[in-house]
């Protein structure tokens, strides 16, 4: 029988400090969340382009659309596109929660991979504000503390990683450039 990495007696693993119970909370409330995906993923990124505007420039057509007209956010496709990849990474995370080095490496490349699009990495910051914001507002009276206290050391663990891997990305850049990273030069 395959293990959980963080312990059955209620110990933090060492690696996301989530216990095996807080892994259940996250997977059963993420279950909720999927229940409805496409209502669900438009609540969670009308919340990102509400609280954090300056976001709206880094997703294609996005600049034009009012996200309070439904005509034009809901059927904008490029949208559409990225929230559904949006979820099936975290249902991928969320699977991966009991193999911490996968999930490590999931997390890093995905930080990675956000360079090409100019995300920086206090955004990631901002992301874990709407996913807690977005969960309240799905999960209800579900949304315990016990769970948002899951959901706050997953976010925790994941966001270090996110922005390990951007953050390498922007070095990496910088020195085949043949600058320094962080300068402008």
């Amino acid at each position: 029988m395959g293990s959980l990495s963080a312990k059955e007696d209620g110990t933090p693993d060492d690696v996301t400090g989530l216990t095996a119970n807080q892994i259940l909370h996250i997977r059963e409330t993420w279950q909720v969340v999927l229940s409805n995906k496409r209502a669900n993923g438009f609540a969670i990124f009308r919340i990102l382009f509400t609280d954090y505007p300056f976001t709206k420039k880094l997703f294609r057509s996005m600049d034009q659309v009012d996200i309070d007209v439904p005509e034009q956010f809901e059927k904008n496709i490029a949208l559409r596109a990225h929230i559904t990849r949006f979820l099936h990474s975290f249902d991928t995370y969320v699977s991966s929660l009991d193999e911490p080095a996968d999930l490590q490496q999931l997390l890093y490349d995905t930080g990675k991979s956000h360079l090409r699009h100019s995300v920086k990495p206090e955004y990631f910051d901002a992301l874990g504000n709407v996913l807690m914001k977005g969960l309240t507002a799905v999960l209800g009276k579900d949304f315990t503390e016990e769970v948002q206290g899951a959901w706050g050391t997953a976010w925790g663990f994941f966001v270090i990683h996110l922005k390990q891997g951007l953050e390498d990305a922007v070095r990496h850049g910088a020195e085949t450039n043949g600058t320094a990273a962080g300068t402008d030069e």
